[in-house]
């Protein structure tokens, strides 16, 4: 059975993202040492690609001075009993608008990020 259940930890950063989770509910919930921010479906970006799906939220973001984006890599795992463990890396990419002075080229940082993915049923919810 594919996880839908992810938990995803690196020190003080600790990801929970749902997928296929009833619309208008947060699908991920991103908290670092600033405290939790949740996003719903249309906030996160899902890219497939031939390593798994890059996920991926705006933290910080301005049209005018730039912002920080993070995203992690979701491998497909199947979940035969309970749960399965995995590890893979989270991207800080941090970026400014053509507005920020002076003008800095985007940076990345990793992390490497240990998961838990799980199988469960979502029960149905109302925004």
């Amino acid at each position: 059975m594919s996880a839908n259940k992810y938990t995803l930890k690196h020190h003080d950063v600790v990801v929970e993202y749902d997928v296929d989770i009833t619309p208008g509910i947060p699908a991920l919930t991103y908290t670092d040492e600033s405290g939790p921010r949740s996003f719903r479906n249309g906030q996160i970006t899902v890219e497939n690609t031939a390593i798994g799906s890059l996920v991926s939220v705006a933290l910080r973001e301005s049209v005018d001075t730039g912002g920080e984006r993070f995203g992690f890599y979701l491998p497909d795992v199947e979940v035969t009993t309970g749960s399965a463990e995995f590890r893979t890396v989270g991207v800080y990419d941090t970026f400014s608008g053509p507005d920020s002075i002076p003008r800095r080229p985007a940076t990345y940082r990793c992390i490497e990020l240990y998961g838990v993915a799980q199988s469960v049923i979502h029960p149905l919810q109302t925004p």
